[in-house]
């Protein structure tokens, strides 16, 4: 499969979760996502979205390559969410931000955006469906 381009603009907000969800499983089913790798991307997404301070707009890209989904989240304010990224050495036993996305993507990191907010990389391998 030749790489293919998803942008969707949203609106953040607990009542658009759903939406975003949705929108997220879809892409898994075009990339051949299996079950459990499409569930942790939404996971993932779902996660860092309910981090942000909420208000606004997000937009949302995502790249189809060779059995990968790569997506870039933002522009979103930076606030706590930079050091919730980079915070894995918590309270044993809890569930910081930057453990979840460990767990459920195989890769992340942060890059600049304008007037000091930020754009979050997520990138995830799929396992095929049978």
């Amino acid at each position: 499969m030749s790489a293919e381009r998803v942008e969707v603009d949203a609106p953040l907000g607990i009542a658009y979760q759903g939406v975003v969800r949705l929108i997220v499983g879809g892409i898994a089913e075009q990339a051949n996502f299996g079950y459990e790798a499409m569930d942790d991307l939404q996971l993932a997404i779902e996660r860092l979205l309910a981090e942000t301070d909420g208000g606004g707009r997000v937009k949302l890209s995502f790249e189809l390559d060779d059995g990968a989904i790569q997506t870039r989240i933002g522009p979103l304010r930076e606030g706590n969410l930079v050091a919730a990224l980079q915070e894995t050495n918590g309270e044993p036993g809890t569930l910081s931000l930057a453990r979840i996305l460990s767990a459920v993507v195989d890769s992340f990191g942060v890059e600049p955006a304008a007037d000091g907010q930020i754009v979050v990389r997520l990138e995830k391998l799929g396992t095929p469906r049978p």
